[in-house]
C-alpha cells in the first residue's frame, strides 16, 4: 500500500502546469500588462525627486522587467519565425511531384 496518490509524481517526469490548466491567453496578456505596468512605475519613481536609494531600486527594477518584456518579444519573434519557415518548407515539400512507382 502506497501513500501516493495516482495523480502524484515522485521523480518530477511530468514537469509544468497541473491537468487540464493552460498557459499563455490571457494569462500571458494579464502579465505583460502588468511588466508594463511596473516598467512605467519605476520609470516615473526614478527620474522624480524621490530619495536616491528609491530611484536606483526603481530603476533595477525597472530594468529587470523591461528585459523580460523584450525577451517575451524575442521569443514571440522567433515563434513567428519558425511557424513562417514551417509553412514555407511545407509548401515547398507539397509542390514536389509525387514519386511513382517503377514496374
Amino acid at each position: 500500500m502506497t501513500a501516493l496518490t495516482p495523480g502524484c509524481d515522485p521523480d518530477m517526469s511530468t514537469t509544468g502546469a497541473p491537468f487540464g490548466a493552460t498557459s499563455g491567453g490571457a494569462a500571458g496578456v494579464r502579465s505583460l500588462l502588468v511588466l508594463l505596468a511596473v516598467v512605467a512605475v519605476s520609470a516615473s519613481v526614478a527620474t522624480g525627486n524621490g530619495p536616491g536609494w528609491l530611484a536606483v531600486a526603481a530603476a533595477v527594477v525597472g530594468l529587470l522587467c523591461a528585459l523580460v518584456v523584450l525577451r517575451r518579444g524575442a521569443l514571440l519573434a522567433h515563434r513567428a519565425g519558425v511557424a513562417t519557415a514551417a509553412t514555407a518548407a511545407r509548401v515547398v515539400h507539397r509542390s514536389r511531384p509525387v514519386p511513382t512507382a517503377a514496374p
